[in-house]
């Protein structure tokens, strides 16, 4: 019985391992989230780093713009987070099978 969960184990993180590099190599959106549960696509790229290069020089146009910005750099993790008073939005850089709107209905 140890050997199968064993055996599952690995199975699991080979499929994990062997996954990632695919991910990486996906398309991917910036979303614009302007308000809450507002999602917009602002742009899309060919690759993570054409989308963060996206995320950088939008936070230059926020901050132009007298947005307080957070993120938005290479250690960021995807996200930029501007705010200018009340006003809150956020820049995302995702994978462009994800939708942060959610599942669509039939």
């Amino acid at each position: 019985m140890m050997r199968l969960g064993r055996a599952s184990v690995i199975a699991s993180l080979f499929l994990l391992t062997s996954a990632v590099p695919a991910y990486a190599e996906c398309a991917w959106v910036l979303w614009f989230n302007p308000e809450a549960n507002v999602h917009m696509v602002e742009s899309a790229h060919s690759s993570v780093t054409e989308c963060d290069v996206a995320l950088v020089d939008m936070r230059a146009v926020l901050r132009k713009d007298g947005y307080k910005v957070y993120g938005g750099s290479a250690s960021s993790d995807h996200v930029l987070l501007g705010e200018r008073g009340r006003e809150h939005i956020t820049y995302r850089c995702l994978p462009d099978t994800v939708d942060p709107r959610g599942v669509k209905g039939k």
